[in-house]
C-alpha cells in the first residue's frame, strides 16, 4: 500500500450550452451637412425618432443609453486633394433587451424610420439564469470524480475538503466556488430574421482534498 501524501489536489471543469436569454443592440446615428449645427441637428431629430420608436417597443428609458456624441470635420479626396465636405455629426445608442421577440421588428423600424444604422447585435445569458448554478455544481461534481480517480489509482481514499477556488490553489483561495464563464458559439443572424444561436458556458473549480490510506 502506498502511504498517503498530504492532499490532492484536482481542476474540476463542466461545460454547459444554453440559448441566450437576453441581447445588446449598438445603433449609429451619422449624417454629414454643410454645418456643424445642421448636422448636430439631423442627428437630435433622428435620436428623438429612435427614442420613441423604443418606447413603442415596450423598451424604457432604463433599457437604453446614449453614447458617443461627436460633431468633427468630413474630408473626401477628391481630385487628387483631401476636400472638406462639411460636417459630420454621430452618436451612438445602446440598448439592452430581454424581450428577444422584439429585436427583429426593431431592427426594422430603426432603419426605416429612425433613419439608423446597425452597429452591433451581441447575445448573452443573465446573471440569474439556473444554468449558471447548475454549471458549478457540475464543475464540483467532476472534480470530486476525477479526485475519485487519482486516489484510487495511487491505492488511497479520497478525504475532506481542504480548499475550494476558481484560482490555482497555489495562488488563492476563498470560501466558496465561483466559475470562470466563457462565451462561445453565438449564432450569426440576418438583419431582420435573428436568431441568438447558442452560446456555450463553461465552469473551471480547484479543489483540494486531503487523502486517507485505503
Amino acid at each position: 500500500m502506498i502511504a498517503a501524501m498530504a492532499s490532492i489536489t484536482v481542476q474540476g471543469i463542466a461545460m454547459v450550452t444554453v440559448a441566450p436569454d437576453r441581447a445588446v443592440l449598438t445603433l449609429a446615428l451619422s449624417h454629414v451637412a454643410p454645418t456643424a449645427g445642421a448636422a448636430l441637428d439631423e442627428v437630435a431629430a433622428r435620436s428623438h425618432r429612435v427614442e420613441r420608436l423604443l418606447g413603442e417597443h415596450r423598451l424604457q428609458p432604463a433599457d437604453w443609453s446614449t453614447h458617443g456624441v461627436s460633431v468633427a470635420e468630413e474630408w473626401e479626396w477628391k481630385n487628387d486633394t483631401n476636400t472638406n465636405v462639411g460636417f459630420r455629426a454621430s452618436s451612438g445608442v445602446t440598448v439592452r433587451i430581454v424581450d428577444l421577440d422584439v429585436i427583429g421588428p426593431l431592427l426594422h423600424d430603426a432603419v426605416e424610420a429612425g433613419g439608423a444604422q446597425i452597429r452591433d447585435l451581441t447575445w448573452s445569458l443573465s446573471p440569474e439564469h439556473p444554468a449558471r448554478r447548475e454549471l458549478l455544481g457540475a464543475a464540483a461534481l467532476d472534480a470530486v470524480q476525477r479526485a475519485d480517480a487519482y486516489a484510487d489509482a495511487l491505492g488511497l481514499q479520497r478525504g475532506a475538503v481542504e480548499a475550494v477556488s476558481d484560482l490555482p490553489i497555489a495562488e488563492a483561495f476563498g470560501p466558496l466556488p465561483t466559475a470562470t464563464f466563457a462565451r462561445a458559439k453565438s449564432g450569426e443572424a440576418a438583419p431582420i430574421s435573428v436568431n441568438g444561436g447558442e452560446i456555450e458556458l463553461s465552469a473551471t473549480v480547484h479543489v483540494r482534498f486531503t487523502t486517507l490510506p485505503r
